[in-house]
């Protein structure tokens, strides 16, 4: 099989190369560790990408859908206790490489992969979820999902709000979901409506 790389020019235009290798939103001066990083970010999600900070900028629709797939996940792990799901968890995956850290949306970690005493994960998320804004680029999107796999994914998530679905991602292939999100690989008997991870449900309207 190919990269999953070597696909993701099915979203855009022949750009995309030039958009993976074009930094957004850095700030100007290199060489930051992570520790370093973290004073300066004052509480604020980021990625340390070669020693520099790259800020998190969730638009509404993102936070929307982060919330609410995250209380999906919640809900089904209270009564599956198999693993948990940790909103902006930041990965070290290059213990050689202190200017380094990723944070997906949200990490889905099995019981078997947990590591109790670690601040930081070491290894990617058995289930990695990025949560696509307005303004992220799908080379750079698909850089991440390259990444993930590498450093022990075995499924990758990007939930697309303006588009209303999900790419589901494994190393055996992709597929596009907007009817129900389930990953019986990872999360036996999970189950979703995907819409319901878009929209929050309408209020109640009481007759006078």
């Amino acid at each position: 099989m190919s990269t999953i790389a070597q696909s993701y020019e099915i979203f855009a235009g022949e750009d995309l190369i030039e958009e993976m290798q074009t930094a957004s939103r850095l700030t100007p001066a290199p060489g930051l560790t992570l520790e370093q990083a973290s004073k300066l970010a004052q509480g604020r999600s980021f990625e340390l990408v070669n020693g520099r900070m790259i800020f998190k900028m969730s638009d509404a629709k993102h936070s929307d859908a982060q919330g609410l797939l995250c209380g999906e996940l919640v809900a089904y792990f209270k009564t599956n206790p198999i693993g948990r799901v940790r909103p902006e968890f930041t990965l070290r995956l290059w213990p050689d490489k202190p200017n380094e850290s990723r944070v997906p949306d949200l990490s889905v970690i099995l019981n078997e992969s947990l590591q109790q005493d670690a601040r930081y994960g070491t290894h990617a998320p058995d289930l990695a979820i990025e949560i696509v804004s307005h303004d992220d680029s799908w080379g750079a999107l698909f850089e991440k999902v390259n990444l993930y796999f590498e450093k022990g994914s075995r499924v990758v998530w990007l939930v697309d709000p303006s588009q209303g679905g999900i790419w589901v991602i494994s190393k055996e292939g992709r597929r596009w979901e907007t009817n129900t999100l389930t990953c019986p690989e990872l999360l036996p008997g999970f189950s979703v409506n995907v819409q319901d991870i878009f929209s929050w449900p309408s209020p109640s309207v009481h007759a006078e």
